[in-house]
């Protein structure tokens, strides 16, 4: 029971990371409740996340762009059904062009890996890069129709970020205190959060786009192949769970801290200059360019790989015959 229990806090810790990457980042929120509601939806998919990493012993970052594939999918393609919405643009934006570039590589590895080092320096250089991008990309929903989705105030921007950046940083040292030194969850476990998104997408997502059957699940499919490839030549290293754990230097922390001050001010900055529509823009393109070349290199990378391996294997296995003759 106390490796159950600390295994979930542990996905709690990481799914209110990944709620704060993948909504609060992205465009904020309409209100406390919806934001706890968010939070516990993202972490059932945490816990498939995370499952995924420590069954197929992910330790590379190209792996990990597959798990944010899945994970992205998962999100858009059955919480909600963006995927289905603005074909085929939708198949990267969002769940390749944020969820897995965004809030996996960065929120989840990049900046959990600036925390680990012994000095504040990258963690400091990613908190500030991580604000400067956030407070040029929010302007961007002041050019959509919904009331709901208008771009911040300074003042707005200040309460959201005052409110859940502490809140952030306080889920990156509950998650690493709270690390398991092996994910291992219980099949019932993986059973029961697994039938909570096929119901959903049966009951739910099926019923309003039916030929989500035709995307959805070839799309998952690819990603377990290539996923599984990588289990069979992975380099012998820890998964990303334990291998993205250890001591944290308190220091370190006042990096996730200066997401605050750097959010802040770029917003100030792009409300005095003008700096809208053009760099939103030219942020939704490239990320949902870069997310889908990243997930096409990604497979392409596992299929290299994977052929070395055999031949190597095969040279191996011929060589005793060679040296024999």
């Amino acid at each position: 029971m106390p490796f159950l229990i600390k295994r979930w806090l542990y996905v709690l810790a990481t799914g209110f990371i990944l709620v704060f990457f993948s909504e609060l980042l992205f465009w904020g929120t309409d209100s406390l409740l919806g934001l706890v509601e968010t939070w516990l939806f993202y972490s059932l998919a945490a816990y498939i996340a995370l499952a995924i990493v420590a069954h197929f012993r992910v330790n590379t970052v190209w792996s990990l762009f597959l798990v944010g594939a899945f994970y992205g999918w998962l999100v858009e393609g059955v919480i909600v059904q963006t995927t289905y919405e603005n074909l085929p643009l939708s198949l990267s934006d969002t769940a390749l062009s944020w969820h897995a570039l965004i809030t996996i590589l960065v929120g989840w590895y990049a900046m959990r890996r600036a925390l680990l080092e012994p000095r504040p320096y990258r963690a400091l250089a990613w908190g500030a890069g991580i604000g400067i991008f956030w407070g040029l990309w929010m302007p961007f929903w002041g050019f959509l129709d919904e009331p709901e989705l208008r771009t911040f105030t300074l003042e707005g921007m200040a309460l959201l970020a005052g409110l859940s950046v502490p809140v952030l940083a306080l889920a990156y040292w509950l998650q690493n205190r709270w690390t398991p030194a092996s994910f291992s969850p219980h099949r019932v476990e993986v059973s029961l959060v697994g039938s909570l998104f096929v119901l959903q997408f049966v009951v739910v997502v099926v019923p309003l786009y039916p030929f989500a059957l035709l995307i959805l699940p070839p799309l998952l499919l690819l990603v377990y192949l290539a996923l599984r490839r990588h289990r069979q030549t992975a380099p012998p290293a820890a998964d990303y769970i334990v291998g993205l754990s250890g001591r944290t230097p308190a220091l370190n922390y006042l990096g996730v801290l200066l997401i605050m001050p750097a959010a802040l001010g770029a917003l100030a900055l792009v409300q005095a200059v003008g700096l809208t529509p053009a760099p939103q823009y030219a942020i939704y393109v490239v990320t949902v360019s870069a997310g889908a070349l990243l997930f096409l290199v990604s497979l392409l990378y596992h299929l290299n790989i994977s052929g070395r391996v055999r031949r190597i294997d095969q040279e191996q296995a011929d060589s005793p015959q060679t040296s024999g003759q």
